[in-house]
């Protein structure tokens, strides 16, 4: 069980983290192109509403099989209510991925369900307005914000498990 759990962890991470540097390698220079550019709103929409779907089951997936994990190692979950275990060097670089995980996820919402969307619209509708700019420039940070987050989460994922 543990190595399903931990495969199934693996390839989510692995989707959602490519996912962004594709975004970022390809999606983002391929909407610049003059084909793109006069639906360039329509084309993150789509693109974002469909990946942003993904990522939160992926979060889902990599919630639970964080915890399957834990536990088919033998670390049962009253063990993460005592402060000591949190000064151990797993503990500690576990801690620190989950802080980071939380960022995530909040800086994720308010990406998705704000931001995203809303820069989105607006640059259909006007495409040189200040407010345009402002919440393209905010939520393309964001997108930046959560893949630098996401590779910091592999690293400590790494200490997690090699100290």
């Amino acid at each position: 069980m543990y190595y399903l759990s931990l495969y199934v962890h693996i390839l989510s991470a692995i989707f959602w983290i490519g996912g962004m540097l594709f975004t970022v390698a390809v999606l983002v220079p391929v909407s610049q192109h003059k084909i793109i550019e006069p639906n360039r709103g329509t084309f993150f929409k789509i693109i974002g509403e469909k990946f942003s779907r993904i990522s939160w089951l992926l979060f889902l997936i990599l919630i639970i099989t964080g915890i399957t994990n834990l536990t088919t190692r033998g670390f049962e979950l009253s063990l993460f209510l005592d402060p000591n275990f949190w000064q151990t060097g797993f503990g500690y670089y576990l801690g620190i991925k989950l802080m980071i995980f939380g960022i995530v996820l909040i800086i994720s919402g308010l990406h998705d369900f704000y931001f995203g969307p809303k820069a989105a619209r607006l640059i259909n509708s006007d495409p040189g307005s200040p407010q345009t700019q402002t919440f393209r420039k905010i939520s393309s940070w964001l997108g930046r914000m959560n893949l630098l987050f996401g590779l910091m989460i592999v690293y400590y994922a790494m200490r997690v498990v090699r100290g």
